[in-house]
């Protein structure tokens, strides 16, 4: 049976709210994970039954406006009865224990909803109701008056089964429109890393615009990698399991009860029930170090409250009255950099209303830090010195293996022989989390540990029996007769003789990947194609075996078709004379297999037949580089519409009529909703403006667009009035010549062809993205 619709619901807030409004500030991003944690709070309940417990977020788009913009979390969870949906929308209501679900009280919809527009939408139904419940809450016109009862009504489904929750916010407030409109990106990332245990151990689904939100999953090193401490074994990796004796919380207010309590001596409420206490998880070691991207996770029902943190690395000495911190991790060289992460799950620790800390005075929080980092001070010395006896927490035996980081398997550091790798390692962090299969493991990690000592040990070999000079070895061998002992002669030390790998491992400690160049090639006819990695490297000559002078390439062959290939970016032939550098490594491979097969081919034909083949990205003639151009000017046009906005009017002042024209007759032909003067109004004009006319409003207004506004080059810090043109003047020009391209269809040859794809790359690295404005 289903219910029966009344005119009106009744949500009129609760006493509650008053108790807890005034301190929570929750940001944009805060406020859609508010919304998933209700959904995820019934996956959790409830699992769907007919299909992955799934969320949809839909943002508004970066050009929209605050009144126009909207934000949509859908889920396909249960739906709600009419009596449900009353509760939920009554602020400090809640249909959640304060302990077992990841919503805290019922103000998390309200707070959410409110903060980010004025107008809340909700639909819900369940699986056998006949129609979609829908209540639409207008802050502005209840705050207006007395009556907080709301009209209730009724959609048809688009299908009989259709069930779930549908949250629509609109009249966004100005101050988070921008960052839930341009900010995408950013929310996606941090809404992986918050719901990573969920999405990547229960099944849960997480969708934002259209976009699978990939969990962020630790990369470390296996849990059978090891360092050597004293004679002792100190794993990667350190599982936690710490079972509390179980105890009696209250449900309501949260507090933790005496054993034997039924009503809660704080609050009195009645509902009181036992709960486990545990604390779960491991802490370990990353792949990588860096400056910020290191610390402990603390997981409260399944979602991250602390993320990184690294809190647990000072000491805090009880006895000493001032109360101050001392870092005690990371402290070694190089300064500031960590790897020690790890993830706690606390789901019987309290956490404040913002759910981005926990109650840290609680004796529950002050058990956590005891059992993973001790009572004492990780630095063993300093304890000792304090009178604590030895800590054998996790992380103190964490600190004492892996405080240093000098390459190799030592120190579990990938290394080149001479330094450690740690850009290098943090890439393929990079490639881990883009889930490139050969990066899933810590294989390349180890190998590169492993190798830093056989490179160290191959650079100091002393020279080979029998070369030294005068037949003293042969004569100690008793194949010459002995001279008379004579005072030696002081002789100048052999130079030692640099080996291949030597030479190698040094090109690449200067050197920088190629990315671009990282590929396979390989043809029909040519036998099995190369495994090829490319270096640009600076400050060292590039020679090839028993050759007499520096080359511009050299491809030097590993192991099967592994091979490396080494560019010396300050040879002539590139800094006098400009050469590609990407097409002479071509020319250069394309040998490398003529040889290596025996093929009489031409070696034009060959490079010919790698670039058409594994290197298509490379095309730059015909609709690839007018694309290429279409494409950096729109990526321009997105940047450059909110600083237009600012003054729609002034900036639609600049352009000569013709551009003018023909914009609105772009505008006409596409058959845009809206009205023109819309557009103009707000600066959405910006879209349809021919690449000339972007070229005009850089050279006329630089201030608006320079500085990171849309490109990063500097305009208002310099000093002198010539400097400020040469740095206008270097966009616009590069700005020109996209738009040529753009703009003005034409049969080009290939030095304009170069040119363009050149001013198209150059332009591009000029861009300010949306994701670095958010972070600024």
């Amino acid at each position: 049976m289903t219910d029966v619709v009344p005119d009106t619901i009744n949500v009129q807030p609760h006493p509650r709210l008053l108790s807890v409004l005034g301190d929570i500030e929750f940001a944009p991003w805060q406020c859609i994970a508010e919304l998933v944690d209700n959904s995820f709070d019934e996956f959790l309940r409830t699992p769907p039954e007919d299909g992955a417990p799934t969320v949809w977020v839909t943002l508004p788009a970066r050009n929209s406006s605050p009144k126009d913009g909207e934000v949509w979390v859908k889920d396909n969870g249960p739906g709600m009865t009419l009596d449900q949906l009353n509760n939920a929308l009554r602020a400090g209501w809640t249909s959640n224990d304060r302990f077992g679900q990841l919503g805290l009280f019922g103000v998390g919809f309200n707070i959410a909803t409110a903060r980010l527009g004025q107008v809340a939408v909700v639909r819900t139904a369940r699986a056998g109701d006949p129609h979609w419940t829908v209540v639409t809450i207008d802050l502005k016109a209840l705050a207006a008056g007395t009556d907080f009862t709301l009209p209730v009504v009724t959609e048809p489904k688009s299908t009989s089964g259709e069930h779930g929750t549908e949250i629509v916010i609109r009249n966004l407030k100005q101050e988070h429109h921008q960052t839930v409109s341009r900010g995408q990106s950013k929310i996606k990332q941090i809404l992986g890393d918050i719901y990573s245990y969920l999405l990547s151990t229960r099944g849960f689904r997480l969708i934002v615009d259209g976009e699978l939100v990939k969990p962020r999953l630790p990369c470390v090193w296996d849990e059978s990698r090891f360092v050597v401490r004293n004679n002792e074994r100190i794993p990667a990796i350190f599982d936690i399991d710490e079972r509390l004796p179980e105890r009696r919380v209250c449900m309501d207010c949260g507090a933790w009860q005496e054993v034997g309590e039924s009503i809660c001596e704080y609050c009195g409420s009645g509902h009181v029930e036992t709960r486990e206490r545990r604390i779960w998880g491991w802490v370990g070691i990353q792949r990588y170090i860096h400056s910020s991207d290191f610390g402990i996770d603390f997981i409260r029902n399944g979602r991250k409250i602390l993320v990184r943190n690294r809190s647990l690395f000072n000491w805090d000495d009880p006895d000493d009255p001032t109360g101050s911190s001392e870092i005690e991790y990371p402290i070694e060289f190089p300064r500031g950099l960590g790897r020690i992460v790890g993830e706690i799950h606390v789901d019987h620790v309290r956490v404040n209303y913002q759910k981005n800390a926990f109650e840290y005075d609680t004796p529950e929080w002050k058990r956590v830090v005891r059992v993973l980092r001790g009572d004492g001070p990780l630095r063993p010395k300093i304890g000792q010195r304090l009178g604590y006896g030895p800590n054998t927490s996790p992380l103190a035996q964490l600190f004492t293996g892996y405080r240093t980081n000098e390459p190799g398997l030592k120190d579990l550091i990938p290394g080149n022989g001479t330094a450690p790798l740690h850009e290098l390692a943090r890439k393929w962090a990079d490639k881990f989390r883009k889930g490139d299969p050969g990066y899933q493991t810590d294989e390349k990690w180890y190998q590169a540990a492993e190798q830093h000592l056989e490179l160290k040990a191959a650079a100091k070999e002393p020279p080979a029996a029998g070369t030294d000079s005068g037949g003293d070895i042969l004569a100690t061998k008793g194949l010459l007769p002995s001279a008379p002992a004579t005072p030696a002669k002081p002789t100048a030390p052999p130079t030692p003789v640099e080996s291949e790998d030597d030479r190698r491992a040094k090109w690449r400690s200067s050197a920088t990947p190629l990315p671009d160049l990282d590929a396979s090639f390989g043809l029909p006819g040519h036998g099995a194609p190369l495994q090829v990695r490319s270096w640009l490297v600076r400050g060292h000559r590039i020679t090839r075996p028993n050759d007499s002078g520096p080359v511009p390439v050299y491809v030097a062959s590993g192991k099967g078709t592994q091979v490396d290939v080494f560019i010396d970016a300050e040879h002539p032939i590139f800094v006098d004379f400009a050469v590609d550098t990407r097409d002479l490594v071509v020319i250069e491979l394309a040998d490398f297999l003529r040889v290596r097969d025996n093929s009489s081919r031409a070696i034009s034909a060959i490079f010919a037949d790698l670039k058409d083949r594994c290197l298509p990205d490379h095309r730059i003639a015909g609709p690839f580089l007018t694309d290429l151009a279409a494409r950096t000017l729109n990526r321009i046009r997105e940047a450059m519409q909110p600083v237009v906005a600012g003054n729609a009017a002034g900036y639609w002042g600049l352009l000569s009529a013709d551009d003018q024209g023909a914009a609105e007759r772009l505008f006409a032909v596409e058959g845009g909703s809206s009205s023109w003067e819309d557009v103009t109004a707000s600066g959405e004009w910006v879209g349809y403006v021919p690449g000339a006319a972007l070229v005009h409003l850089v050279e006329q207004r630089p201030e608006g667009f320079l500085d990171g506004r849309v490109f990063r080059s500097s305009y208002q810090p310099l000093g002198t009035a010539s400097a400020k043109r040469a740095s206008a003047d270097r966009v616009v020009d590069l700005l020109s010549d996209v738009a040529t391209l753009a703009d003005v269809p034409a049969r080009r040859s290939p030095e304009e062809l170069q040119r363009g794809r050149l001013a198209c790359l150059l332009l591009s690295q000029e861009i300010v993205e949306a994701a670095e404005e958010d972070a600024a």
